[in-house]
């Protein structure tokens, strides 16, 4: 290794991430360094904890003895995570990857400098660490399709019960206004949090768990979302009433507690006609612990179907209805959810994928990793406009819903971040606070190949 690139790669700045540049774990006190250092070995042991204590049920699940591959497994995963101390440079993959090219030519066409963890942009670490995961059970035999996350993604969901009950039951007959739609939309933005929080609360009244109103104080939500946006996305949904088709495209976040009020707030869109068929993107592959899959879909609407509840059970059936009329469906698996790249590169690398998006009236972007790749990862400044951080993307109506849990943001009133940073210095981290917003799309009048060729050259 050549001294200059040797002294380089060592550089690890003792600073937070600075303005205008790509949040890295190069930078110490950033939460990328924090994430990277603690929290994926820490995942990487989940992983191996969960695949041991599975190992009985994966046995008789395919009748042979799985010692050699999952020893193998947890080899590479231990390999892994001494990579990852160490600083060392992305491998390409070997493997049965169906996106193997894809990945690869990502990896070869970095700059050296950073091709390595903690140099890299973290989007580009975190993306690989759990591709890299999931490769070592695509080598497998019999573990190819095994969710490693599933019991953590289903128990979040099972904990919730009473959520669950109090939510559906205030969901029930509500009215076509902005003020439903704007409460349900921010009960999904808190989804996280809200389970926690309506588990403790202690009702005036035994109705007022069936109360939409009452259920959104329970969060406290309005004081905390620093953009709402709300009202635009409703607006865009109406100018498309008459059409014979308002497609919604939803791509997902997290499972568990999270998918049910994504399915909740799908419901609701069906039911007022400000959506005829809502397609839901998520991953072809276990990711980022809680992140949706096809899989996930169809437990969570068996749970709810089978529920002791009446009006839950009720809901589970009502969905699998949607699902089978295609009101509602889960939309082809894409590699591009799982790949490294930001949103921006989509009309490049993924043209099938982008052409979809554009036949949507909305698409709407749940949770922090979505908003990160929609923003490329890049610390821009406070304020500066959300259409200018997309760099091109528009392929259609967009909404971002976000819970802050990084320093990517943008598109805040003035004064809004420095009056955080005094406040509550972690605010960008915590998870506390959330923004829900929006644009319109950018679309010529050409045909549809000159369109996307237009957007390519302005990106």
């Amino acid at each position: 290794m050549p001294p200059s690139y040797a002294s380089e790669k060592a550089e690890l700045l003792d600073v937070i991430a600075p303005r205008h540049s790509l949040l890295s774990g190069r930078y110490k006190q950033s939460f990328a360094y924090i994430a990277l250092q603690s929290r994926m070995p820490g995942i990487m042991s989940q992983v191996t904890k969960t695949l041991l204590l599975n190992q009985s049920y994966l046995e008789k699940l395919h009748g042979t003895n799985l010692d050699k591959e999952i020893h193998i497994i947890i080899e590479s995963i231990e390999r892994l995570r001494k990579e990852l101390r160490r600083d060392r440079e992305f491998l390409l993959f070997h493997g049965n990857e169906s996106d193997k090219p894809e990945w690869n030519a990502f990896i070869s066409e970095l700059p050296r400098p950073k091709r390595s963890y903690f140099r890299a942009s973290w989007l580009h670490s975190e993306c690989y660490l759990y591709r890299r995961i999931h490769s070592f059970f695509e080598s497998s035999k019999y573990l190819r399709d095994f969710d490693y996350f599933a019991d953590l993604k289903r128990d979040d969901l099972i904990i919730s019960a009473r959520a669950i009950n109090c939510l559906t039951m205030a969901t029930r007959g509500l009215s076509k206004n902005y003020e439903c739609f704007s409460r349900l939309m921010r009960i999904n933005l808190w989804s996280n949090h809200f389970d926690i929080q309506l588990a403790a609360f202690v009702f005036d009244s035994p109705e007022d768990n069936k109360n939409i109103d009452v259920l959104a104080k329970v969060a406290d939500l309005d004081r905390r979302i620093l953009v709402d946006e709300s009202l635009q996305v409703w607006n865009c949904l109406l100018k498309a009433k008459g059409q014979k088709e308002i497609i919604v495209d939803y791509i997902c976040d997290n499972s568990g507690f999270e998918l049910f009020t994504d399915l909740l707030f799908v419901e609701y869109l069906i039911d007022q006609e400000l959506a005829t068929q809502v397609r839901l993107h998520v991953k072809a592959i276990p990711w980022y612990i809680s992140d949706a899959m096809k899989s996930d879909v169809e437990w969570t609407i068996s749970y709810l179907k089978d529920n002791k509840d009446e009006h839950v059970s009720s809901l589970g059936k009502k969905l699998e209805r949607l699902m089978k009329s295609e009101h509602i469906l889960v939309a082809p698996p894409s590699y591009f959810w799982t790949g490294p790249q930001s949103y921006f590169v989509m009309v490049d690398s993924n043209i099938e994928l982008y052409k979809m998006l554009t036949q949507a009236q909305l698409a709407i972007f749940k949770g922090d990793l979505n908003y990160r790749k929609l923003l490329g990862d890049y610390i821009w400044d406070f304020t500066e406009e959300f259409i200018t951080c997309l760099r091109g993307f528009r392929p259609t109506n967009m909404c971002a819903m976000r819970n802050v849990k990084c320093e990517v943001i943008c598109g805040l009133p003035e004064g809004v971040a420095d009056h955080l940073l005094k406040v509550d210095p972690n605010w960008m981290i915590s998870g506390y606070y959330g923004v829900i917003q929006y644009t319109d799309s950018f679309k010529c009048k050409c045909d549809a190949q000159q369109s996307l060729c237009s957007l390519n050259n302005k990106a």
